[in-house]
């Protein structure tokens, strides 16, 4: 099961779907990036990705291995901007010239399945 409802996202562990996520109120350039983020009720993030932003959009793909050996459970997400990022030598965001965090944590509810893939 993949179910997004307003902010609330409600997925089956192991399973895939997809979510496009557009930002308002500011008009992002080609450098700059939305950091999705996933954490556990332990503050531990099990899911992060960067996106280039197009036309102030990004579509987040969840893939069978996000989430195929997470315990189901509550956890939170939410999308930080960054404009003008700042990089570490793995080549993840490690800062930037401003962060933008629009929303609160919002709820990502991870399901028990009955079958193992």
């Amino acid at each position: 099961m993949f179910l997004v409802e307003g902010n609330n996202i409600i997925l089956s562990r192991g399973d895939t779907g997809a979510m496009t996520i557009t930002a308002e109120g500011y008009i992002f350039g080609p450098n700059d990036r939305a950091l999705f983020s996933v954490r556990n009720q332990y503050g531990t993030i099990v899911i992060q990705r960067a996106f280039e932003l197009v036309e102030n959009a990004f579509t987040m793909t969840f893939f069978n291995a996000d989430t195929d050996t997470q315990n189901p459970g509550n956890y939170t997400w939410d999308v930080r901007y960054v404009i003008n990022p700042s990089y570490d030598d793995a080549g993840n965001i490690i800062d930037g010239d401003q962060v933008i965090t629009p929303n609160d944590p919002m709820p990502f509810t991870l399901k028990a399945v009955v079958g193992d893939i």
